[in-house]
């Protein structure tokens, strides 16, 4: 999980591209006679973060996410804003968002888009609801319900993921990642060089987020019994990408096209080297199913 707003989680997988934080102060100027004005400060403005989510079939329900999102502006009301480290970054609101489509279906239903999310620092009275999974909710200490011990006013917990569990994870959101920077690529494909070079940044910002769950899905096979062939699988896709990304930096006018050519190619083989484990993994799936694993 990238960030968590409310009870909305962004998660690069699910399509976050970028986080821009702004801080600002507040100054009065003064003017002089015969002098340069003097400034005095008035206090702190207001934080900003403004948050880019890109909007795609292979990273969710873009009519649904977007949907969400507006619901929860709707309601006009502070909401905690943490990042998946754990920060606490304060309470913020959703002042403004805007949807940038790119592709839909005959009957206007957004199938890719851009949504650019504007949040603004919340000075007010806020209180922030924290869960304490597992245990008694404490503000209910000491009353009858608490005594009770009904599972009602118990935090539900939520089981650790098996290791096979988490191999299964990482290869589905690597895989789903691949496939929206391959659809990426074929969109940009039929552009002039110019164009082309224009998409390089956001060429490099898919491919990068494929990068943490192959790594994961590399690490975390490892720790399977007989499972050093997916190992080998994530060291081998991310070896893909990596080339994809190394072709695309540096570039210019002049190389673009070649450039551009030999990045699609190698992320062309990433997803059918991932595609050709899909057999192997879906025998992973059943064994959780199963419960073997």
């Amino acid at each position: 999980m990238f960030a968590i707003l409310g009870d909305i989680e962004f998660t690069v997988a699910g399509g976050i591209s970028g986080m821009e934080h702004n801080a600002s102060a507040d100054w009065a100027e003064h003017a002089r006679i015969q002098g340069k004005p003097l400034l005095e400060w008035m206090g702190d403005g207001l934080d900003e973060c403004n948050l880019t989510i890109e909007l795609h079939p292979m990273l969710g329900d873009p009519e649904e996410r977007l949907r969400a999102l507006r619901q929860a502006k709707s309601q006009h009301q502070p909401l905690a804003f943490v990042m998946g480290s754990g920060e606490y970054l304060g309470a913020y609101v959703i002042r403004h968002i805007s949807n940038t489509l790119r592709r839909a279906t005959a009957t206007g239903q957004t199938k890719a888009a851009t949504v650019q999310l504007n949040l603004a620092e919340y000075t007010g009275t806020f209180t922030r609801k924290v869960a304490h999974p597992g245990l008694l909710d404490a503000t209910l200490s000491g009353t009858s319900a608490a005594n009770s011990g009904s599972p009602g006013w118990i935090t539900r917990v939520t089981p650790s993921p098996s290791t096979t569990q988490k191999v299964i994870a990482h290869a589905k959101t690597a895989a789903n990642m691949l496939r929206a920077g391959q659809s990426l690529y074929h969109t940009v494909k039929d552009g002039n060089a110019a164009m082309i070079l224009g998409q390089v940044p956001q060429l490099l910002g898919i491919t990068a987020r494929v990068i943490e769950p192959l790594q994961g899905l590399a690490t975390v096979a490892g720790l399977l019994d007989h499972g050093s062939d997916l190992s080998r699988l994530g060291e081998q896709v991310l070896g893909n990408v990596m080339g994809a990304r190394a072709s695309l930096n540096p570039v210019d006018l002049g190389n673009i096209l070649d450039r551009f050519s030999a990045s699609q190619e190698a992320l062309d083989q990433a997803l059918s080297t991932m595609d050709a484990a899909n057999t192997r993994l879906a025998g992973l799936a059943a064994q959780v199913l199963t419960r073997r694993a």
